[in-house]
């Protein structure tokens, strides 16, 4: 029986806002009648966005028996069901794709894939049903622990409420939370870019936020409190072939000596001498590099319980973030830099968005010359190293912020805005080009904003497979970004298509493109960094190799280079005495495949050697500070 159900006169609508930074941005409206419930959740996201429209069947307790998600276009147009359940009895027949399972229900809790927040109040219901709150997430076996963070009264506009901040711990990934009332309806989401929240509760908005960064700062500090490192203080590593990120060579046999945090020598092992009660690593076979650096990240308050972790478990000791919310980013640096939490060290890149609607996900928006020079401003005065420039800065706004960050020693990068190309941009003062895939749009202006604004990842998916990456006009840009010292941050695994299906041709084309590009920038002798923009850091890497840069030169990038384009290299970025003992040791000749940087055994932050399973150990742990 389809879960199409007319609803009667009667239902009641109830309409959130999704808000983006304070700006509505989307809804999330819910109509129930007295068995059914259907919820169809949009925003707009920089003229693209998220559309789906979820359906449940309630039982005479008011808890959910079947639902099902279907995808929804931009002007509302639903699809048929791409994944749905049903309570049958004490079992549940769950069906995704072509798909289908009946498991027993006992002990199981369900949600849909393509989850609205609304799904997560749902979820926390039926774990609160169960004694432990805790449950196997159907269909996998897996235990998700529901864990209250916060109960208390809030201000609405209908006076006081009771709200309860719901937080969900499971395998492998962040903890996820929601908001819900006294008796577990809905009340908002959690703190990201896109917020749905109930109409009454958002002026009480800031409250929860605090308490919820509030909780997330503890959990991150519970999470260092257990995460014990297995070498620390005075740390001798011996025997090992050691990457040289100055030079891009081996150096064979030798041995490396870490206190208080530094690199303290670094010599052959062949008549080294080590520290008298030094811990010592026998590294035979092995080769230790310098940490990497990802640098086209964004942190959230969540990220200390998930993406810190991980990006250290793979080697990447050093983030550069380029878009995050304040308040966010410069404690998650704080606490980083300070060795307050286990994270890699944080450098700060600071977003600034024009007014347009399809702006994207950040409350720094200017529109003036004082506005734009402000921002500026408070950047450089909360530490931050690095503005970028999005979409919809407009052009005339260029100059000014580029002086005014030069006059307070600040990076200038970003997106290509438009009615610019990324020849203009450089000339305005942009050092730093964010995504390769502008360097293709660039040649497409009018795609990009006739007859309204489309996403540039879009245009670039269509226009680079058709692209003559050796023709005369990706030459001439390829001289100008050479002229101009300019750096790529491409981001070229995000822009690589899967080359199976019906425009497996399309897409294979699209991938050579890409790593053609990759080719022809490192035959410039342009400078290129490593990011990932929410993609695989490693497989970053691999795309540089398979495109033919030797892994030597990739490996530079990763470290040393990356640090020198944040003027972190007297510091960091490699091997050498005096610096940060930012240091991996991989079981395996990275600098002749990269594929063996999958192969991590130890990381060392600061001097803190951590083990990448213990690490990652801890996404699963339920921690409850």
């Amino acid at each position: 029986m389809s879960l199409l159900l007319a609803l009667a006169i009667a239902a009641d609508t109830l309409t959130y806002p999704v808000m983006n930074h304070g700006r509505p941005a989307g809804e999330m409206r819910v109509v129930r009648d007295a068995d059914s419930l259907v919820v169809s959740y949009s925003h707009i996201d920089r003229n693209r966005g998220r559309w789906v429209q979820n359906r449940y069947m309630l039982g005479a307790d008011g808890s959910v028996v079947a639902a099902e998600s279907r995808p929804m276009t931009r002007d509302g147009t639903v699809s048929a069901a791409s994944e749905t359940y049903r309570v049958i009895g004490d079992s549940v027949r769950i069906s995704r794709g072509s798909t289908t399972q009946t498991l027993p229900r006992a002990g199981g809790v369900l949600t849909l894939g393509n989850a609205t927040p609304l799904d997560l109040a749902f979820l926390a219901q039926q774990l609160l049903r169960l004694p432990d709150g805790a449950g196997r997430l159907l269909p996998g076996t897996a235990r998700t622990q529901l864990v209250i963070a916060a109960d208390t009264v809030v201000t609405t506009a209908r006076g006081g409420a009771r709200v309860r901040f719901a937080m969900f711990h499971g395998p492998n990934a962040s903890p996820r939370g929601v908001w819900i009332d006294g008796s577990g309806a809905f009340v908002a989401g959690t703190a990201d870019w896109f917020i749905p929240v109930h109409p009454d509760f958002i002026g009480a908005m800031p409250t929860l936020r605090a308490i919820e960064l509030d909780y997330r700062a503890r959990i991150a500090a519970r999470i260092a409190a257990r995460l014990t490192p297995t070498h620390s203080g005075d740390v001798v590593i011996e025997n090992a072939d050691v990457f040289d990120a100055a030079s891009g060579a081996i150096l064979p046999q030798y041995s490396i000596a870490i206190s208080g945090g530094r690199i303290t020598a670094v010599a052959p092992t062949r008549g080294f001498r080590a520290p008298r009660g030094a811990r010592r690593i026998d590294a035979r076979g092995k080769t230790v590099i310098p940490g990497m650096w990802d640098m086209h990240s964004h942190v959230f308050a969540s990220s200390p319980a998930g993406q810190s972790l991980r990006d250290l478990a793979m080697g990447v000791t050093g983030v550069r973030d380029l878009a995050s919310d304040t308040d966010a980013a410069t404690s998650l640096r704080d606490r980083s830099n300070a060795l307050e939490i286990v994270a890699p060290h944080l450098v700060l890149g600071g977003i600034m968005e024009g007014p347009q609607r399809w702006y994207g996900p950040t409350d720094v928006i200017v529109s003036t010359e004082d506005e734009a020079r402000a921002a500026v401003a408070r950047y450089a005065e909360l530490g931050y190293r690095q503005v970028k420039l999005y979409n919809l800065v407009h052009p005339d706004l260029v100059p000014t912020i580029v002086a005014e960050a030069r006059k307070h020693g600040l990076r200038v990068s970003g997106h290509v805005p438009r009615g610019l190309t990324v020849n203009a941009a450089i000339r305005l003062g942009f050092e730093e080009i964010n995504h390769a895939a502008f360097l293709f749009s660039t040649h497409h202006q009018d795609s990009l904003y006739v007859p309204e604004m489309r996403a540039y990842s879009l245009v670039a998916s269509i226009v680079a497979p058709r692209t003559d990456v050796d023709g005369a006009a990706m030459t001439a840009l390829l001289a100008d970004l050479k002229a101009h010292n300019t750096v790529v941050d491409g981001t070229f695994n995000l822009w690589m298509r899967a080359e199976n299906g019906a425009d497996s041709l399309e897409a294979k084309a699209n991938n050579a493109a890409y790593r053609r590009l990759i080719k022809r920038l490192h035959e410039h002798g342009i400078t290129m960094v490593a990011g990932t923009d929410g993609s695989n850091y490693i497989a970053e890497l691999e795309q540089y190799e398979r495109a033919g840069v030797p892994a030597p030169a990739v490996l530079q990038m990763a470290t040393l280079t990356s640090a020198r384009v944040m003027g972190l290299d007297s510091t960091m970025g490699s091997i050498a005495v005096g610096k940060v003992a930012d240091l991996v040791i991989v079981n395996g000749k990275p600098h002749e495949r990269i594929a063996d940087l999958r192969n991590v055994q130890l990381v060392f932050r600061a001097g803190r050697g951590y083990e990448p399973a213990k690490l990652t150990e801890q996404m699963a742990a339920v921690v409850i500070p």
